[in-house]
C-alpha cells in the first residue's frame, strides 16, 4: 500500500474498511449541500461505494485516486482527497471533504498540496482542475493557496447549478515553486 506522509497529515488509498468514515462524511450536512447526496444511506451503501465506484479507478488509470486523510500524529481519519477524470471538465479535477470537526485546521490545503504534487510530480499530467459551489468560500480559499486561479464558472452533469471552475497548470504550479 502506497501510504504518503506529510508534515501534518498522510494520505493512503481508500479501502472497503473506511466505509464508516466515508459514511460520516458523506451522511453530513456540510457535505450534502457542499458536494451533494451520493445515495449513501448506511455504512453497508458505503462500503459497496468504496468497491463500486471508488476503486474500479485504479483498473482504469493505473493508480490510485481516491484516498483517506489521516492525522500523522494521531492517525484520527479526518477526510478525503482524489483526482477525478470528471464528464464535463476538460482535466483531472481535485476533490476533498473534511469532517466539519476538522475543518479550519489546514489539512484541506495539506491534501490539495499533496494531490497537485501527485498530478505533475507522478503522474505527468500538464493541467488540475478543481469545481467548487459558488457559495464555497472556503474551498475557493484552499483552492488558491494551492496556487489555483478561478477561470470562470461552468455546468456539469453531476450537479443541478452553475459551479466555480479552478485550474492550475503545470507551468504554474512550477513558476510558484
Amino acid at each position: 500500500m502506497n501510504v504518503i506522509a506529510l508534515k501534518a497529515i498522510t494520505i493512503r488509498p481508500v479501502a472497503p474498511e473506511d466505509a464508516s468514515l466515508l459514511f460520516e462524511l458523506m451522511t453530513s450536512a456540510k457535505f450534502l449541500a457542499k458536494i451533494g447526496d451520493r445515495g449513501i444511506k448506511s455504512e453497508a451503501d458505503a462500503r459497496q461505494y468504496i468497491l463500486a465506484k471508488m476503486h474500479p479507478d485504479l483498473k482504469k488509470k493505473g493508480f490510485f485516486v481516491n484516498h483517506i486523510i489521516m492525522d500523522s500524529e494521531t492517525k484520527a481519519e479526518i477526510g478525503t482527497c482524489s483526482l477525478h477524470d470528471r464528464e464535463g471538465i476538460n482535466g483531472v479535477d481535485i476533490g476533498y471533504a473534511i469532517l466539519e470537526r476538522y475543518e479550519g485546521m489546514g489539512y484541506a490545503t495539506a491534501a490539495a498540496q499533496k494531490m497537485v504534487d501527485l498530478a505533475f510530480g507522478t503522474y505527468g499530467l500538464s493541467k488540475v482542475c478543481a469545481i467548487t459551489n459558488v457559495d464555497n468560500l472556503g474551498s475557493s480559499k484552499v483552492l488558491e493557496k494551492v496556487g489555483f486561479s478561478h477561470v470562470g464558472n461552468i455546468e456539469v452533469p453531476i450537479t443541478d447549478h452553475p459551479v466555480k471552475l479552478y485550474e492550475l497548470s503545470y507551468d504554474e504550479f512550477k513558476n510558484k515553486r
